[in-house]
């Protein structure tokens, strides 16, 4: 095993796995209530839980970011240069989507000329510091709309590559991202 296989600490893996569930849930939704949901009072309740799961991923990856400030990686697997290139560059763009797309989500909602509440969870109601103003609404959704596909074709690039690390390459890339690496049984009388 080489000596990169050190796995991310488990609470950085948590954070990882529970966004990419809240991730998927949350483009699923908003694809799913634009798409097929045509009825107003059902759109208006699945609004609420894709804005909803929107802040809380936000959130979540304002901690991931600052853990991961606070937290050293563990070394990447050998890899070409531009291999290491790519993998960062993928990332940074995964948590600026990550971001943009909550913050445009609610300066759609707080511009719209339709004013709805935004209730999290049914916990508390956010607030609407602007003004409807239907340019700034359609510019906000023309970003949230994009970077929802570019998001999404950021996760098939990021699965595609851990499945490549895992079953061509055959490194700990995704193992270490899942559970601590298995080490060598060692001999005995062997250190």
């Amino acid at each position: 095993m080489s000596e990169g296989a050190a796995s991310w600490p488990l609470s950085l893996r948590f954070l990882h796995w529970l966004s990419a569930a809240l991730i998927l849930a949350a483009l699923m939704l908003g694809t799913y209530m634009v798409q097929l949901v045509h009825d107003s009072a059902a759109r208006f309740e699945l609004t609420q839980t894709h804005k909803s799961l929107g802040i809380t991923i936000f959130l979540i990856t304002i901690v991931r970011l600052c853990w991961r400030i606070l937290v050293s990686a563990p070394k990447p697997e050998p890899a070409a240069p531009m291999v290491l290139l790519a993998a960062r560059a993928a990332h940074i763009a995964l948590y600026i989507l990550l971001l943009l797309m909550p913050l445009s989500g609610w300066l759609m909602a707080t511009t719209t000329p339709v004013r709805v509440p935004t209730k999290v969870f049914s916990l508390f109601q956010l607030p609407y510091p602007l003004s409807p103003d239907i340019a700034t609404f359609r510019f906000a959704h023309t970003v949230h709309v994009t970077s929802a596909i570019l998001l999404a074709a950021l996760i098939v690039l990021h699965v595609g590559a851990a499945l490549i690390h895992a079953l061509a390459w055959h490194d700990h890339t995704l193992e270490r991202m899942w559970r601590t690496p298995r080490k060598a049984p060692q001999l005995p009388g062997r250190r």
